[in-house]
């Protein structure tokens, strides 16, 4: 989604429209209610890892830290400004995670730095 916000962005700044790519963390809204969310009774094996995950959602909905009406305050307020953000973070969860992943690209940039630039012609 990055890249292609990106572009999107840059194809059509000359149009006067602007892009924000919105991350959200998790909100409390019904989603994961059960009257909600209908899940398959036919249970394959294969899925039982993706089950598991919906079972964990599932029993903290409700706990989420999220509020949903003041993320669609703060989308309303970026949609009003002359330049908005590329890109916008909702939540501190998402916060927290987007940090994490950023220490996780730039440790594994460097641990493979030598063989990144192995492939440079020869001086």
């Amino acid at each position: 989604m990055i890249g292609l916000t990106e572009v999107l962005a840059d194809d059509i700044r000359h149009l006067g429209i602007k892009v924000t790519l919105v991350a959200p963390g998790v909100f409390r809204t019904n989603f994961n209610n059960p009257d909600s969310l209908v899940l398959s009774q036919r249970k394959i094996d294969a899925y039982s890892e993706v089950r598991s995950q919906q079972k964990k959602f599932a029993a903290k909905s409700g706990t989420q830290i999220g509020d949903p009406a003041k993320a669609a305050e703060v989308m309303m307020e970026i949609a009003g400004m002359a330049q908005p953000p590329l890109y916008l973070l909702l939540g501190s969860d998402a916060y927290a995670r987007a940090f994490a992943r950023l220490d996780l690209l730039s440790s594994t940039y460097k641990e493979w730095e030598v063989l990144t630039k192995s492939t440079d012609f020869s001086a």
